[in-house]
């Protein structure tokens, strides 16, 4: 019996921006016309699933919002498998919007080896972004745009 090595995982960029274009055409349908630095407003997708987006920071070029679950008005504590929080750079002359931080982790990799100490996956970036890009259209699907966004 011929044993062969496995395949490595070897990231398709073509793919990977066009998912990157999908989510920032998702995330536009749930922003409001204006927003700035430290503008927060809630999606709700059912009474106990309800996130909070907040702007970080805007540039000319880039924007980066972060989303996560709340419980009766404020930011959730707990696991963060409970808990989802992930912070999303919008790339406005691109138009392409990407995860750059999940829970407590930055920076991800186009590959990984795997295993690793870490136990990412082969393509824990693209993973991520399909990641946000369901639960974009978990919002979308229920109904969420920018006009049904409350605005504190």
């Amino acid at each position: 019996m011929l044993l062969t090595k496995a395949r490595q995982y070897q990231p398709q960029l073509p793919d990977f921006l066009s998912l990157c274009e999908r989510n920032y055409a998702r995330l536009n349908r749930l922003l409001p016309a204006d927003f700035a630095p430290g503008l927060q407003w809630v999606i709700a997708i059912n009474p106990q699933q309800r996130y909070q987006l907040t702007v970080l920071e805007c540039g000319p070029f880039t924007t980066r919002l972060q989303i996560e679950l709340i419980a009766q008005g404020q930011p959730s504590t707990g696991s963060n498998f409970v808990s989802p929080s992930f912070d999303v750079q919008l790339y406005h002359d691109a138009q392409l919007a990407e995860v750059v931080r999940v829970a407590r982790h930055r920076k991800f990799a186009p590959r990984y080896p795997y295993p690793n100490p870490q136990m990412m996956q082969p393509d824990e970036k693209r993973q991520i972004n399909l990641l946000l890009a369901d639960w974009l259209k978990l919002c979308i699907s229920q109904g969420y745009n920018a006009a049904a966004v409350e605005l504190k």
